[in-house]
């Protein structure tokens, strides 16, 4: 009777196993880093929230091959080394089998060492160069939903600032991986066209007051101002400065800062202001049309750059899990990763493409050049 007895029990301990592990796969967990408080909170805070609305919205249409999508959410604080206890929690506690994020390319360069040696794939809503280099060990398990900085810059330089008139190029940026990538790129592509850089002056994200910097640039006389920051409330404080030391020369700013927080913080020293990026609100695509619809039925203003960003990353894990055979891991993913190209069922004007030689995913086809006019965006045909 004993024996019987402990052979019921083990059998109904085995079948709970086994209905448990059943259950396990139904649900995937993805995990979401982004920047919900600190300066790229006005970044991070949309990215999560269309997220969590298509995430809500493809468990409506019934999951991703009939499981189930959970997306559990951690706050960065616009700190690298919250980024990278996030990515130790959510892998190790809530066993994630992918991450979207960081917010910011310090963040994501902080959790990627502890995401690639637990076989978790990112998909990284950001532009800082040094993010998919080649040389870092954790290549492999990074994938960019963003333009690169590589891409913007290169766009810019072409679109606004190498022009006949232009010999003498000013630089304010961010002083992080971001920022400071994104001024080398631009220092580099100006030498080979044998254009002066007059002055190159960064702040870091949290700043407030900017005269002393704009006062440094406007006292280097340049005939054009390259903005190379993410941070909207560090853009806009630029911009009011420039205004208020009488700087004359045209400012191009990049693609991140085509989002409303920046509009509305620069104000009328706003007006005039180019940026090269993806996706214009104030005039949006048919694809940005639906995305709209989509965050407005969540309840929410579409804000601009950093929705179509987040939107990209958790579409690409999507389609990667839908192309998944069996139990959905973190190597599955990646290497289904690969295999999405000429991907056009995001909201990007453009499409999504990755390959086992490059996690890049985003390219020229996507760009497009807007122009604040009258506390509008408004696209440069």
């Amino acid at each position: 009777m004993k024996k019987f007895m402990l052979g019921l029990l083990s059998g109904i301990a085995a079948s709970g196993f086994l209905i448990a592990a059943a259950s396990a796969q139904e649900t995937v967990k993805i995990g979401g880093i982004y920047s919900l408080s600190g300066p790229a909170a006005p970044f991070g805070v949309p990215e999560r929230d269309i997220v969590e609305a298509l995430v809500a919205k493809a468990n409506k249409e019934g999951g991703l091959n009939g499981k189930k999508v959970e997306v559990i959410f951690c706050d960065d604080q616009t700190n690298p080394t919250e980024a990278a206890r996030c990515a130790t929690k959510l892998i190790r506690q809530d066993r994630v089998v992918a991450i979207t994020g960081s917010t910011i390319g310090t963040g994501t360069l902080a959790l990627m060492p502890i995401a690639a040696s637990n076989e978790v794939p990112v998909l990284a809503p950001v532009g800082t160069i040094t993010v998919t280099s080649k040389d870092n060990k954790f290549w492999p398990w990074v994938f960019r939903t963003a333009p690169s900085d590589t891409l913007i810059i290169s766009a810019i330089m072409e679109r606004g600032v190498f022009q006949p008139k232009h010999k003498r190029v000013a630089i304010m940026y961010q002083e992080d991986a971001y920022g400071e990538a994104g001024m080398k790129q631009a220092k580099k592509l100006s030498e080979e066209r044998d254009i002066e850089i007059v002055s190159a002056v960064g702040a870091p994200l949290n700043a407030i007051d900017l005269t002393a910097a704009a006062t440094n640039i406007r006292n280097s006389k340049p005939d054009v101002v390259l903005l190379k920051t993410s941070a909207p409330a560090l853009g806009a404080a630029f911009v009011r400065a420039a205004k208020q030391v009488g700087i004359e020369a045209p400012i191009i700013g990049t693609g991140s800062l085509n989002q409303r927080p920046f509009l509305d913080a620069s104000g009328p020293a706003g007006e005039g202001i180019q940026i090269v990026s993806i996706g214009n609100w104030d005039d949006p695509s048919e694809r940005q049309k639906e995305l709209g619809e989509v965050i407005v039925a969540a309840g929410k203003t579409p804000k601009g750059y950093a929705e179509l960003i987040g939107s990209t990353g958790i579409i690409a894990a999507f389609e990667a899990v839908r192309r998944v055979q069996g139990d959905v891991t973190g190597p599955k993913i990646r290497d289904a990763l690969e295999t999405i190209c000429d991907f056009k069922d995001t909201y990007l004007d453009g499409k999504l493409c990755y390959s086992k030689d490059q996690h890049e995913g985003v390219f020229e086809d996507t760009l497009i050049t807007v122009e604040i006019r009258d506390g509008k965006f408004k696209t440069v045909k």
